[in-house]
């Protein structure tokens, strides 16, 4: 069997890798120079810098993603660095900072002696967050179909605020939501719930930078005789009779397949589509579901010993009270990556605030766009000053990404940093099956279901065990301890 994956993301890699371990011959095609969408690094001034991937979970013994990895047989050569502090929170306004620890046990240790008062709630909480993200049955390698409960579905922030009644213990707890881009009222509590259980269980990043994760992704799809082909952006996906007869890139190559994985965001692929492939109502769907916000980011290379590294990652909020807030005076919250020799500084920022400039070139933007991004690259500053006193002048380099930049990393039209938005008001919107009316096309990725790391790498078992139609690759991981 050959297969062919559109994007060599983190969805089209983990998928290609599953299907090559199975005897599945894989051809995945990217459009940009680098594999890895996320998982991508680049270089400046001799530093290695990440494009997404800064922080990870899930790769301690036992855990799904170091299972999965370890039937890849790429387990031992991630490099992972392990934290014994999941995120070190500062307040602006009040100066304090609070050093979570990692461990379920010493995380309710450390917040039950700041608020003892709490201590019940907290145990009842975290026995909360564990029993509901055992309602996600992948997220632990299981099988089968579980109801969701009430509080599955129901909006984050509510769901802290039913177990904890101190505001400042609930902004604390909220401290991964920069992490799925949170939005009070809307967001699903399992999204909260499966990011604080990756995070809070076992953190860790990538040591040496994690396009080592897409690199030796790559390497097993290779080894099972498949390949990985970069500069190859496909421009269409002929479909005749609702099978996908072959795809064909901008400089006209054809290539054919007995089954077709789309790893790009679903309204790219629409795009691409020659011939009948979806109904209108299914297509206008994809189209009208809106994306997570976006991100701007600031990468700051440090003079040597200039900065301390935390260990961890760290993040400064103007206000407990704003841990949530989205609109005003931007930005609200900063989550600073230290690595190596320099920090890089992620914002959510809606796409919005770019697309006056969406069909422009990097490098011939205006002078308007460079003003806006220094300007923007100046409030992130101030925020970041708040917890590392004079940044500015211990750096010797600063520059920033927009969304057009991440845009242009990640192939997606609007940057999402996190793929469609789950808006817990209107689920089934946002819900779209790997499987597709197209008989031999598949869909993977993290617009499917669950993003990131603790996501996407589930939603490509589920995939290839589509393409396969059977269930070895789940019940083979499962046998990994």
């Amino acid at each position: 069997m050959d297969t062919l994956i559109i994007g060599a993301g983190l969805g089209g890699l983990f998928t290609g890798a599953l299907l090559s371990k199975q005897g599945v011959r894989v051809t995945v095609l990217e459009k940009n120079p680098t594999i890895g969408g996320g998982l991508q690094n680049f270089v400046r001034g001799g530093e290695l810098y990440e494009t997404g991937m800064h922080v990870a979970g899930g790769f301690t013994p036992g855990d799904s993603l170091y299972r999965i990895c370890s039937y890849l047989g790429i387990m031992d050569n991630l490099d992972i660095v392990r934290s014994d502090v999941v995120s070190s929170v500062t307040y602006a306004d009040s100066g304090r900072t609070y050093d979570l620890p990692a461990g379920r046990d010493a995380f309710v240790e450390y917040l039950s002696g700041l608020f003892p008062e709490e201590r019940k709630n907290l145990e009842c909480y975290m026995d909360a967050i564990v029993r509901l993200s055992h309602e996600e049955n992948l997220f632990y390698l299981e099988s089968g179909y579980r109801e969701h409960s009430e509080e599955f579905l129901m909006p984050a922030d509510r769901f802290i605020a039913k177990y904890i009644s101190n505001p400042e213990l609930q902004a604390l707890l909220a401290f991964v939501n920069p992490l799925y881009a949170g939005v009070p009222g809307h967001s699903p509590a399992y999204l909260h719930v499966m990011t604080s259980v990756l995070f809070i269980e076992s953190p860790c990043r990538f040591g040496s930078g994690s396009s080592r994760l897409a690199d030796e992704l790559k390497r097993v799809i290779e080894q099972g005789g498949g390949q990985v082909l970069t500069r190859c952006e496909v421009a269409k996906v002929t479909v005749r009779d609702m099978h996908v007869t072959c795809v064909t890139d901008v400089r006209g190559r054809e290539y054919a397949a007995d089954s077709y994985v789309s790893a790009i965001h679903p309204q790219s692929l629409l795009d691409r589509l020659d011939g009948k492939a979806f109904t209108a109502g299914y297509s206008n769907r994809l189209m009208s579901i809106p994306d997570t916000s976006s991100a701007f980011k600031v990468f700051i290379r440090l003079k040597p010993g200039a900065v301390e590294s935390p260990g961890c990652p760290v993040s400064v909020t103007d206000s407990s009270a704003n841990v949530w807030k989205r609109d005003g005076d931007w930005p609200h919250t900063v989550c600073c990556f230290m690595s190596g020799n320099h920090m890089t500084v992620f914002c959510l920022m809606d796409f919005s605030e770019v697309s006056r400039w969406e069909n422009t070139r990097t490098g011939h933007r205006g002078a308007e766009y460079e003003a806006w991004k220094k300007e923007r690259t100046d409030r992130v500053l101030d925020l970041v000053e708040k917890r590392f006193p004079g940044i500015r002048q211990k750096a010797d380099d600063i520059f920033a990404a927009s969304p057009l930049t991440l845009r242009d990393w990640y192939g997606t039209k609007h940057a999402g940093a996190y793929g469609y938005f789950k808006d817990c008001e209107n689920l089934v919107l946002s819900q779209v099956p790997v499987r597709t009316k197209v008989d031999n096309l598949f869909l993977t990725g993290q617009n499917m279901n669950m993003h990131g790391i603790g996501g996407v790498p589930m939603t490509a078992i589920e995939t290839a065990s589509a393409v396969l139609g059977n269930d070895f690759i789940l019940n083979d991981i499962k046998q990994i301890k």
